[in-house]
């Protein structure tokens, strides 16, 4: 946990969406962008029939529609239904990997003929959150490396099928 009581800015107007803050009273709410689900397996299955199935979530663009660029530490208000979850469970910040500067790339999970299935979280970012307003999050992410960064925010009460591959999306200079 830490104090941020100087942080006056405005919750979003409606769920699931995200401020990411400029100054401690100002911010620019995050687009969100519509991101796909590609499997792919290795050549080695085909071959041989042993081998590993990966499934990527994938944006086309190598950079963040966001014209706001992040700092290496990063403040953002999230706004959700309510605020008494805790958002570790909800809401997954992670880096993208830039697949030949035409498609940002987060892997989701593998298979292996051989192996059980694994979710993965290869880039998942660590962040401290706490209780913002009523009904957000105050989420401050620190020492990000520059790329490209996107937030995944699920319902902790309902599942949300038709919003399941929008992704807030940002930048780090």
């Amino acid at each position: 946990m830490y104090v941020n009581a100087q942080v006056t800015a405005e919750e979003p107007e409606f769920s699931e969406e995200t401020l990411l803050l400029t100054s401690d009273s100002t911010g620019v709410i995050l687009k969100r962008e519509n991101g796909y689900v590609k499997a792919k397996a290795g050549a080695s299955l085909y071959l041989t029939g042993i081998g590993k199935i990966k499934s990527r979530l994938t944006i086309d663009g190598a950079k963040s529609i966001n014209a706001t660029k992040a700092q290496k530490t990063a403040r953002l208000i999230l706004k959700a239904k309510d605020n008494d979850t805790d958002p570790n469970s909800f809401i997954n910040i992670f880096k993208f990997q830039i697949y030949n500067n035409k498609e940002r790339r987060y892997q989701l999970s593998e298979v292996g003929t051989l192996s059980a299935a694994k979710t993965t979280n290869l880039a998942s970012v660590e962040y401290k959150a706490k209780k913002y307003g009523e009904s957000s999050y105050l989420i401050k992410l620190e020492d990000l490396e520059p790329g490209e960064y996107g937030i995944i925010i699920g319902d902790p009460n309902n599942a949300n099928t038709k919003n399941g591959m929008k992704v807030t999306t940002f930048t780090v200079e």
